[in-house]
């Protein structure tokens, strides 16, 4: 790549999010450059774990199941676990049984990126953001770093992509500092558990949760949220988090770890803001919560989905637009999401509900619906929802 370049939309990130919106906006015609300070494949921190709605996304940017499905294993269902208390978890919409995914995401990021390129998006990888350039107000493209030195890319829309530790966020003044819950994710991948072939675990304990899901190839992805204050080194912590847990340590004995540990830490992102004259972030960089949930990776798809939408309502009012429509698309399942981090900090409250909900199984089944995206979390966050979950 050599400089000065042009483009209607430069996308900084070619993970999923910067991927789907660099898709989603070429498949409506616009001029899109997508960079990435890495290569394709590359390993990432991540649980794996992708909630059903995510099939609904990839088919509108065009991507035929068959293709996706090779670098996934299906999940039909996760098992919540605290102590002598559990519940099973499903998903379901109008239509019936849904399918979560685990990904791996190394084949994934890589066919995503490759399927933007494909619809028209220019890809440069190896091309490291390094400054935003504003005029007037308003920002009007960026400096990428590359080994031919220095590039700037003018463009009427910047759109950050780049993860939880946003650069783009960074730069734009609209990065915050994660205040609670502050923990480190640890990621390993594990020879397959024949009892977890097509359903996981998540295992809450009195320090953070473990989290097993099935992977294509007969894999198990292991991955948790530890306190961040605590010390240790990360194969430490991580050996310590499985034998806290009788249960976890119950799947993994005999089964050997595939690679290196991988963490990030905080987990989480926190923004002031998603879109200013001539910006959107998307993906992580727009801010998210915990993994516990799993809605990431759904998240990241339908972030850049409504990026491009944003940008086909006129240039004055996207960024007003995507604000709005991530508020809608967004908002109540942030507080669902909010109201179970209460729980697992409330560990009582937590094994209270898990058994009530063992024994509710119509509530169960919303819940489980809500936290798939299955339907609405409205449903999951009502009072009368949580009367029938809290009652005695």
């Amino acid at each position: 790549m050599t400089g000065p370049l042009r483009c209607d939309v430069l996308v900084v990130g070619a993970g999923p999010a910067g991927s789907a919106a660099a898709a989603a906006l070429a498949l409506r015609g616009r001029d899109v450059l997508l960079v990435d300070a890495h290569h394709h494949p590359r390993p990432k921190a991540c649980a794996e774990y992708a909630s059903p709605r995510i099939a609904e996304e990839l088919a509108s940017l065009g991507i035929a199941s068959a293709t996706w499905r090779s670098a996934a294993a299906a999940v039909h269902g996760m098992r919540v676990i605290r102590g002598s208390d559990a519940v099973e978890i499903g998903y379901a919409d109008e239509r019936g049984a849904r399918t979560a995914w685990g990904l791996d995401r190394m084949a994934f990021d890589a066919l995503l990126a490759t399927h933007a390129v494909g619809l028209g998006a220019r890809l440069e990888e190896g091309a490291t953001f390094e400054e935003i350039v504003e005029r007037d107000g308003r920002v009007r493209g960026a400096v990428v770093r590359t080994r031919n030195g220095r590039i700037p890319v003018e463009c009427r829309w910047l759109i950050g992509a780049d993860g939880a530790r946003s650069r783009v966020a960074s730069q734009l003044g609209v990065r915050r500092t994660v205040r609670a819950p502050r923990r480190l994710g640890l990621v390993a991948h594990y020879e397959g558990v024949p009892a977890l072939r097509d359903h996981g675990e998540m295992h809450v304990g009195a320090h953070g949760y473990v989290g097993l899901a099935p992977l294509p190839g007969g894999r198990l992805n292991v991955g948790m949220a530890l306190p961040l204050e605590r010390g240790g080194g990360a194969r430490a912590r991580f050996d310590a988090a499985i034998a806290s847990l009788p249960a976890v340590a119950e799947r993994l004995a005999g089964r050997e770890r595939l690679g290196a540990i991988r963490g990030a830490a905080p987990i989480g992102c926190r923004v002031s803001e998603v879109a200013g004259p001539g910006w959107m972030l998307v993906g992580d960089a727009a801010g998210f919560i915990d993994p516990f949930t799993g809605e990431g990776i759904y998240r990241a798809l339908r972030s850049g989905r409504a990026a491009a939408d944003a940008l086909a309502t006129g240039e004055e009012a996207a960024a007003a637009w995507y604000r709005a429509d991530r508020r809608e698309i967004f908002g109540t399942k942030d507080r669902l999401t909010w109201l179970v981090q209460g729980m697992l900090a409330a560990g009582p409250v937590m094994g209270y509900a898990l058994r009530r909900l063992a024994r509710r199984s119509d509530a169960a089944r919303l819940l489980g619906a809500a936290l798939g995206d299955c339907r609405p979390a409205a449903d999951a966050v009502s009072p009368r929802f949580l009367f029938e979950v809290l009652r005695p």
